[in-house]
């Protein structure tokens, strides 16, 4: 009975992951501005899921191996970074899915009415933002021996 509880809890591991990364795709993979109709909105999600179930249970099946290298690399990795490594079969999965059974669909239609209607392109708001540079720690200067408050500013001449 305990086996069946821990079986069924490795299981549902991967459920908090799985919605969040189809909900994503669902919003942005692409945006629906850009003329998805919902039918092929609908069978990419029926993709997303499939992979995204199946990628499940492979994670739960390499958690022995993903769980200790995800914790051996979180100082590089980070928390969020962490529990994706863990369950990248499932998001990987997701994806795939995601692009398996929405890209067909998806093509069908932009042959058989995108290319052909002449719709408004929509407006993104790419503008440049520049990113400032990695901020890296700094040592602070050691104290030199004839002024030990680091003679800031003043030379020891006179």
């Amino acid at each position: 009975m305990k086996r069946t509880w821990f079986s069924l809890a490795g299981l549902l591991l991967g459920a908090c992951a799985i919605p969040n990364v189809i909900t994503g795709l669902d919003d942005r993979s692409p945006p629906p501005e850009f003329g998805r109709p919902g039918w092929v909105r609908v069978c990419a999600g029926i993709g997303a899921w499939t992979g995204g179930i199946v990628g499940g249970v492979v994670s739960v099946a390499l958690l022995p191996v993903t769980y200790p290298i995800s914790l051996l690399a979180s100082d590089g990795l980070g928390e969020h970074s962490s529990g994706e490594f863990m369950f990248f079969p499932a998001l990987g999965g997701a994806a795939i899915g995601h692009c398996l059974l929405g890209a067909p669909p998806d093509l069908l239609d932009f042959v058989f009415r995108r290319a052909w209607v002449d719709s408004p392109d929509p407006v993104n708001s790419y503008e440049f933002v520049p990113l400032e540079g990695p901020i890296m720690p700094r040592a602070e200067p050691a104290p030199s021996p004839a002024n030990p408050t680091n003679n800031q500013g003043k030379s020891g001449g006179g």
